[in-house]
């Protein structure tokens, strides 16, 4: 009888959240699918397979990057679906309207002592005191000569 007593003890021992993580582990498993149109054209009575080749959708990564190394057309609804938002304009890319004043002013000074040379201009700490890279300062440029030009 020793062991209706330990049962007991184990589980009034228990917080209600663990009590809780238990029946959700021992509950069955729910299909939940991120995407609305996977959710619609899932059919519970195909297995996984059969639903991901009816949808478009690659059930193994190698198989995949082979069908995309052989340039295989995919045929299924989600790709119908996909190729659908993929041919809807893209949104425009925002530039910025405005500069720090600092900042331009920092631009010219680099601008006039190195001209275009962008690799004197990051080596520069007198001038370039925040240390930007090339790579940065050829953006900034670029959008300081944007701006003059508006």
């Amino acid at each position: 009888m020793g062991k209706k007593n330990q049962r007991r003890k184990s589980v009034s021992k228990q917080t209600r959240s663990q009590i809780k993580k238990k029946k959700r582990k021992l509950a069955a498993p729910s299909l939940n699918f991120g995407h609305e149109s996977i959710r619609a054209h899932w059919n519970p009575k195909e297995t996984l397979r059969q639903n991901y080749k009816r949808l478009g959708l690659a059930f193994s990564v190698d198989a995949a990057v082979k069908a995309a190394k052989d340039k295989e057309e995919k045929k299924g609804i989600i790709s119908k679906e996909l190729n659908e938002v993929q041919s809807l304009p893209k949104p425009a890319k925002y530039v910025p309207k405005s500069m720090p004043i600092d900042e331009q002013r920092r631009l010219i000074k680099l601008l006039s002592k190195h001209g275009e040379d962008y690799k004197k201009m990051a080596r520069d700490i007198k001038i370039n005191v925040y240390q930007q890279t090339e790579g940065e300062l050829k953006k900034r440029i670029a959008l300081f000569k944007h701006l003059q030009s508006m």
